[in-house]
């Protein structure tokens, strides 16, 4: 007799909720760990002194703050893809997308104009590696909102 296994009618199930949003989350906690390891190699301490580079303080404390935000909605977004809190989780997709546009757009004026004062030049890696990572992470947190609220039959999302 052959052992077989059936999913049964109370099985869960992987939604593809979920797995948009665990892969956002996992996209916004690397944009906020590379933030970091940016910030540690370049810009902390006494590498950028205040005062001496006008809008030094623009990435001296944004881009810890970036990678705090970015840890902590991460683990919003986990605990919304398992459905432990979904009416918060959506607010949290809609914060972690502005968070990331919200790079995006410092990022890009930081390299065409400036921001505060604080002007970067050329594209680098480390700068090329951020903006795919927060435009792929920002797809992904559109595709979750739209795929919940499909499921949630909040709109008539196709």
């Amino acid at each position: 007799m052959a052992n077989t296994t059936t999913p049964t009618a109370g099985a869960s199930r992987i939604s593809p909720v979920t797995v948009v949003a665990t892969l956002a989350a996992i996209g916004v906690a690397a944009g906020g760990i590379l933030h970091y390891q940016i910030w540690n190699d370049r810009y902390r301490g006494s590498k950028l002194p205040d005062g001496v580079v006008p809008g030094a303080w623009v990435v001296k404390k944004g881009f810890p703050i970036n990678f705090a935000l970015s840890i902590v909605l991460a683990v919003v977004l986990l605990a919304f893809a398992f459905a432990f809190i979904p009416r918060i989780g959506r607010f949290a997709l809609l914060a972690a997308g502005g968070l990331e546009l919200g790079s995006i757009v410092f990022l890009v004026l930081s390299r065409e104009a400036s921001i505060f004062g604080w002007k970067e030049t050329g594209w680098d890696t480390d700068a090329k590696r951020v903006l795919v990572v927060e435009i792929v992470s920002g797809v992904l947190l559109a595709g979750a909102l739209l795929l919940d609220m499909r499921r949630a039959g909040i709109s008539d999302v196709a």
